[in-house]
């Protein structure tokens, strides 16, 4: 690893993934091919309110569908270029121009922010590790995100935007750990208006930060806040937009589905199967939502129990916390989708490098999660491992794979806190 510079990781890994974006696509991202023509041929003003044809109402925060526009504008921009070269330049693929102009085209398009934030995620990774431990631990952390399947299948074959959100949480922590509060607070605002689902790992997180911040912290906090929300939420809705936002967020934080489980390897896809069950059904004669909250609110009281407890917890400690009240929220919460683990396994990345206990269990969480991530969507095809893996005995296998990586993780967290 002497010889391997962090910018020959980065630039690997954004060629592989570029070389995967035009392979595949998932449901998703069709309707943000929609939502990304849309916005951009309509403008920001009213999308949220809009029907848009051929695609789902709009749920994702700004900052995505600011996202959404950026693809748009670069995609117009492309195209000019290509338009340019492909007319004076005798020899330049004319096809080019074509397959841009197509749907697959704007699809390859629009996962190039999320490839992006893949690097912006390396690279933080990078000085994360280093940070905490040294330089080798730090470019293998790199590699491994670089190059481990789950992170560049939800990326550049599906297509998703976690990454982006992800990439906010990992500075949001990083800039916590560098005691710099203020723009910490900032990033991991930046994260929710991005996408709500990095609240799993928001806790332990918050409990830190206000132990470490002061009055003024508190106050240009709030501040920054308040005032960022505004402008980024006022072109979509311009009058009454406090309202509208909370109104708003009281509509998205729920999901698209009310089923009990959206194919996660959780609780309630081994009591319930995979089946489109309402997460109303009876288990023990209790409406499954309301025990998975209680229990899920359990662990989360027990959580900041540990928290205080450990009058002066390190870092990799604070991120082993953060990733077992997310890994608490994914097991037992209704209507999570397999994706949401995204944000606990990238918290696990740097406590594995530098934790020895932690490596294997974020190997076997890697693995159940890519197998997660592949069930039911199937890509690439293989026969052999679509039956299998639609077996309800492997299922169950999985599921308890999952459970088992857990309690590994709470013997650790154990044995870090005595220490």
């Amino acid at each position: 690893m002497k010889k391997v510079k962090l910018w020959h990781i980065l630039l690997a890994s954004f060629v592989f993934r570029i070389a995967l974006a035009p392979l595949a696509e998932h449901g998703d991202v069709i309707n943000y091919y929609w939502w990304a023509k849309d916005i951009f041929e309509k403008g920001l003003l009213g999308f949220y309110e809009r029907d848009i044809a051929n695609a789902m109402p709009p749920t994702y925060p700004p900052i995505t569908s600011y996202i959404f526009y950026a693809s748009a504008l670069f995609h117009r921009m492309l195209w000019k270029l290509f338009w340019f070269l492909n007319v004076n330049i005798k020899v330049f693929p004319s096809n080019l121009v074509f397959w841009l102009e197509s749907a697959r085209g704007w699809y390859f398009v629009n996962k190039l922010p999320s490839i992006f934030a893949d690097l912006g995620i390396g690279y933080f990774l990078f000085l994360f590790v280093k940070k905490l431990k040294d330089v080798k631990s730090a470019k293998t952390a790199a590699l491994l995100f670089g190059f481990i399947p789950p992170f560049w299948y939800n990326s550049a074959l599906w297509g998703q935007t976690d990454s982006i959100f992800a990439l906010f949480v990992l500075v949001a922590f990083y800039l916590l750990f560098e005691k710099k509060l203020v723009l910490s607070a900032l990033f991991y605002l930046l994260s929710f208006l991005t996408k709500p689902t990095s609240v799993f790992v928001f806790p332990i997180y918050a409990l830190f930060w206000f132990k470490k911040a002061r009055v003024k912290e508190y106050v240009a906090t709030a501040a920054l806040s308040v005032g960022v929300t505004f402008f980024l939420y006022f072109p979509f809705h311009t009058s009454k937009t406090f309202p509208w936002i909370v109104e708003f967020y009281k509509n998205s934080l729920g999901g698209e589905l009310d089923y009990i489980v959206a194919n996660s390897f959780n609780f309630w896809g081994l009591v319930h199967g995979f089946d489109n069950v309402g997460e109303a059904a009876l288990f023990l004669r209790v409406p499954s939502h309301l025990l998975g909250y209680g229990i899920f609110l359990a662990m989360l009281v027990y959580w900041i129990y540990i928290f205080f407890k450990s009058r002066k917890p390190s870092f990799p400690f604070i991120l082993l916390l953060s990733a077992l009240v997310g890994f608490s929220a994914f097991l037992f919460l209704p209507r999570m989708h397999e994706r949401y683990f995204y944000p606990i396994l990238l918290l696990l990345l740097p406590v594995a490098s530098y934790e020895k206990r932690v490596r294997n269990i974020f190997y076997l969480s890697s693995f159940v999660h890519l197998v997660n991530l592949y069930h039911y969507w199937w890509v690439p095809r293989v026969d052999f491992l679509v039956e299998l893996f639609s077996s309800r005995v492997v299922e169950s296998f999985f599921i308890l794979l999952n459970f088992y990586a857990f309690y590994l993780l709470f013997r650790v967290q154990k044995g870090f806190a005595n220490e």
